[in-house]
């Protein structure tokens, strides 16, 4: 606690002693970019009143200001990725209020948003590009397959809450949006280079024209990860390799439309430290797999403008993934088809619908831990949905309802509607409130896996032993996962210099899937102890997330945020899940925290600082933790910018997050000191 303690202090000391110079200064520069009129995509150069206008899409599946939307919604820009000394996707999203990071290794991640955090969380929904990136095979995103060139990413936009009305199933805790940029707006070359004594990276892009209404782009990007630390501070053994690179073509043909072209390859190898079951004691021996995963996609979108009131969009992509592990041998073939439109309807009514086509073809590999039945299967998803904005008053009272119908496979017909209500009494508040229902279908493993989750050896009361094994099985019977959700927000902007955003929310979950023993053992070498899959947990969530900003002056803003989280989970089923019901009640933090201070020292130089505050993750006793980042950014000649910085700066190593058995092994990320350098020419 005293360390904690003194972490926290240092670290104000070092924000307040950062503001009253800039104060003292009573600087108000410009960056280099703001010379010359910023792109549309460009957030740095936007004043704090702009900021709260920009145009968000991931709500409503229209642009429309981020004040407007009736959801808990935030933006990571690429001034915040810019500015944050982060590396990959899922330590981005750290930014976001309310989002449960945990680093569990090298590779992996637990992601979540408002609770029901694990490696693989299967309550969020993530998109890039449109591009669905949740996996039915387990649930929930590989993370270490989802990258890009950061300098090319637009935004990110991060809804804590369902958005299945729009988005579809597995929307439940959040929807993650991660858009890159049009292909005009990345124009010429960029190297970027980045070297630290945890991480390293570089990416080559070059962006040039077709034709005068038609851009393109090509990247590669390769990154090499050193293993983390163990608890006691030695070599993990989990380093890990990515090798990525793509495509965009972007055509302007017309003020009322454009086409996309873009495309993507991933080949990604790790090293997993991992306890195996054996039948001897201590019935778990670590051995070091070879992981790897390969993936790939094309997506083709066009989009027709028929004025501010009316478009439509038509997707299709097709995407490939394979993993090839300790845990499964496991190749994926996706195709989907997305249609959407927008009208308006007589004076009050704007009508958003649209229906979708999804086919997921998986094939798995047995071996002696892990089979499926069927190894083969071929799965179908049919979907539409239908939205209505009314305007009950213009300009102040706005209610918008709407409804997902999906057909699956395995739960078939499913009904997702939501109720949204906005006020805005003037333009610098607005409140919002909204009921919604929201489903996770089952995943392939859920359904269909036979696997040994545990050996241990059985005492036959004559002293003597036999060899035991629990053995899980899917359940093709298994229900869908299901929330009603209420939420109820407020936005507001009292002064040009502050800003204020609430969420509140109250989460009812039914029929949570857990494993859980279903017979006698079977007799034999070894013993069975027979586990299935059953929707055996119900449970309540409720909380909140506070951020603001404050523009201290011109030349210094700060922005913060606090998040806190109530959960009761329950089981359904008897003794038999209460200890699974209590894991998912201490799946993720109950409070956390971040302030940033951003500081433009000069009109090339900044100095951004961030201070994270983590409450314990009671499932695996991973105690509370502070983490302090710091970096330095000089642009020394336009298009150029090197960076320095530290991420952990008072912290050797802490870890953030368990494993569940079969998982690997949990590792720490260290203190990482780095540089990086970006050219564009």
């Amino acid at each position: 606690m005293y360390r904690t303690q003194t972490t926290i202090f240092t670290a104000l000391v070092f924000l307040c002693l950062i503001g009253l110079t800039a104060v003292a200064r009573g600087e108000q520069p410009t960056t280099q970019a703001s010379a010359a009129s910023p792109p549309a995509n460009d957030l740095s150069n936007l004043s704090l009143e702009d900021l709260m206008n920009v145009e968000v899409t991931s709500v409503s599946k229209k642009q429309q200001p981020m004040a407007d939307a009736p959801a808990a919604i935030s933006v990571i820009s690429q001034d915040d990725i810019a500015r944050s000394g982060f590396s990959t996707i899922p330590d981005l999203l750290r930014l976001a209020p309310g989002m449960d990071v945990a680093r569990i290794n090298s590779s992996t991640w637990a992601v979540s948003a408002r609770g029901l955090n694990d490696e693989f969380a299967n309550n969020l929904l993530v998109l890039q590009d449109g591009r669905s990136l949740y996996n039915p095979l387990f649930g929930g995103v590989f993370w270490n397959t989802v990258d890009y060139v950061l300098p090319d990413l637009d935004r990110i936009e991060v809804i804590r809450g369902p958005g299945a009305t729009l988005w579809g199933a597995n929307a439940v805790n959040g929807v993650i949006n991660i858009t890159t940029k049009d292909a005009q707006d990345t124009q010429g070359w960029l190297l970027d280079s980045r070297g630290s004594n945890q991480d390293s990276n570089l990416s080559v892009r070059y962006g040039g024209k077709l034709a005068d209404d038609t851009y393109y782009r090509v990247y590669t990007k390769a990154s090499y990860d050193e293993a983390l630390d163990t608890s006691s501070g030695g070599d993990a053994g989990d380093d890990w390799y990515a090798m990525r690179g793509g495509f965009r073509i972007d055509k302007h043909a017309s003020d009322q439309d454009s086409f996309t072209l873009q495309g993507d390859v991933n080949e990604d190898r790790a090293q997993l430290p991992t306890e195996v079951p054996i039948f001897t004691p201590p019935f778990l021996q670590t051995k070091t797999f070879g992981e790897s995963a390969t993936t790939g996609n094309v997506l083709g979108r066009w989009t027709h403008r028929v004025d501010d009131d009316s478009d439509f969009a038509l997707q299709l992509y097709y995407d490939y993934f394979g993993q090839h592990g300790p845990d499964a041998e496991y190749d994926q073939h996706t195709i989907d088809l997305d249609f959407h439109d927008r009208f308006v309807l007589g004076e009050r009514n704007e009508i958003m619908w649209g229906f979708g086509y999804r086919a997921v073809n998986s094939t798995f590999l047995q071996n002696d831990q892990i089979a499926f039945d069927p190894p083969t299967r071929t799965d179908s998803l049919y979907n539409a949905f239908v939205q209505d904005t009314i305007t009950l008053e213009p300009r102040q009272w706005f209610l918008t309802m709407g409804s997902k119908f999906e057909h699956n496979d395995y739960t078939g017909f499913e009904i997702e509607p939501s109720v949204r209500l906005l006020w805005t009494p003037n333009e610098h508040n607005s409140v919002w409130a909204a009921v919604s229902r929201a489903v996770r279908t089952p995943t392939i493993v859920e359904s269909d896996v036979d696997f040994v989750a545990s050996r241990f050896q059985i005492p036959t009361g004559t002293g003597a032993t036999v060899p035991g094994e629990a053995l899980l099985h899917g359940n093709p019977d298994i229900q869908s996962e299901k929330l009603t959700a209420y939420e109820l927000g407020y936005r507001m902007q009292p002064t040009k210099q502050f800003s204020v955003d609430l969420a509140t929310f109250y989460n009812n979950y039914g029929d949570i899937s857990e494993a859980i023993p279903s017979g006698a053992a079977q007799p034999g070498v070894p013993v069975i102890i027979p586990l299935t899959e059953e929707n055996a947990i119900s449970g309540d969530t409720y909380g909140g997330e506070i951020a603001s900003t404050l523009q201290v002056t011109d030349a210094w803003r700060l922005t913060g945020s606090y998040s806190l989280l109530e959960s009761t989970f329950f089981s359904t089923v008897g003794p038999a899940a209460m200890a699974d019901a209590k894991e998912e009640q201490g799946s993720a933090p109950q409070q956390q925290a971040q302030v940033h201070s951003y500081w433009d020292i000069t009109r090339n130089l900044q100095l951004n600082a961030g201070i994270y505050y983590t409450g314990r993750v009671t499932e695996f006793d991973i105690p509370a933790y502070v983490t302090t980042d710091l970096n330095l950014v000089w642009q020394p000649k336009e298009g150029m910018e090197l960076k320095v910085g530290v991420l952990g700066a008072f912290d050797n190593h802490h870890p953030e997050y368990g494993v569940s058995d079969g998982q690997g092994l949990p590792s720490e990320p260290p203190r990482t000191v780095y540089a990086e350098l970006s050219y564009k020419f």
